[in-house]
């Protein structure tokens, strides 16, 4: 089992590549994996399609691993290339979670991940706050509203972590600025290494997780969009699917159900955008530590 607790050394000849390279592969299982609700290589969106989010993938890449960025930077220069060629939002929520797991394994070597993350975001600057407000506002995410306090229309003067912490009441990715990336590194990596050892495969395992975070954590998106019922539903409807999978298990029969969810969400405009966010930083951290350990184990 792999260690997520204990700090990760990458070995500085290899840092770059294994971090660029587990991020672009996750991205691109993003789309070849079905996500009931969200966007794949089989079923698009009507405003977006799998080529849009594999180019974003690959147009952010060119910022995100620069070592001379600070966090606001690599978030906010990783959003400004994803635009130059993608007119809506395609992957700020990913840029908002693999940045900082990005920089912290670039910047903070001898640390668990956890607690670099942690130090990462509470001694954040406040212009890493400020260009970290105006990529959201420029990604332009569905259902951003709007608040009397803390808005990121308004660019407050606050610390990262303050306004993260404000957010993270209703937003499940502040809430992980928050909260020690705890969804990600406590619940759904030791989800991936528990499927993983068992022999399943990662498309599979993937989709399976996705729908245990979804049945665990009301997605943020639907909420903001559809309101906590309507999010609360949809958590109802993966759980439920959860035990009809355990009664029958039939892989083929599992991937029809999956499809069929699929088509149910995407009918109705659902779309769990916050739960495959969380699911593929999780899988670009699991995929890292898979590298390195395969690294120095060669």
């Amino acid at each position: 089992m792999l260690d997520f607790s204990k700090p990760l050394i990458i070995p500085s000849e290899t840092s770059t590549n294994i971090l660029k390279e587990s991020y672009l592969f996750s991205c691109k299982k993003d789309v070849e994996v079905i996500k009931p609700g969200n966007v794949s290589i089989k079923s698009p969106h009507l405003d977006t399609t799998a080529e849009d989010y594999v180019t974003s993938s690959i147009n952010s890449s060119n910022a995100l691993f620069l070592k001379e960025y600070s966090l606001g930077e690599r978030i906010s220069y990783a959003i400004n290339l994803t635009k130059e060629k993608t007119s809506v939002n395609t992957n700020l929520g990913i840029i908002l979670l693999c940045a900082p797991i990005i920089h912290a394994f670039i910047n903070f070597k001898n640390k668990p991940l956890k607690d670099s993350i942690h130090d990462l975001i509470l001694y954040a600057t406040e212009k890493d706050t400020m260009l970290i407000c105006e990529a959201i506002q420029k990604a332009n995410p569905g259902g951003l509203g709007s608040s009397d306090k803390m808005d990121v229309k308004s660019k407050p003067h606050v610390n990262l972590h303050e306004i993260m912490s404000f957010a993270s009441k209703y937003d499940r990715i502040s809430y992980q600025y928050a909260n020690k990336f705890s969804d990600i590194l406590g619940f759904i990596l030791p989800k991936i290494d528990e499927y993983q050892k068992r022999g399943e495969t990662l498309d599979f395992t993937l989709s399976l997780i996705f729908l245990e975070i979804l049945a665990e954590i009301p997605d943020s998106h639907i909420a903001r969009k559809f309101g906590e019922k309507i999010a609360k539903k949809t958590s109802n409807q993966a759980y439920d699917l959860l035990k009809i999978l355990k009664r029958d298990s039939s892989r083929e029969n599992a991937m029809n159900y999956i499809a069929d969810l699929d088509y149910d969400y995407k009918k109705n405009g659902i779309n769990p955008g916050t739960t495959a966010d969380l699911l593929i930083a999780s899988l670009m951290v699991y995929t890292i530590f898979s590298s390195v350990d395969s690294h120095l184990g060669s």
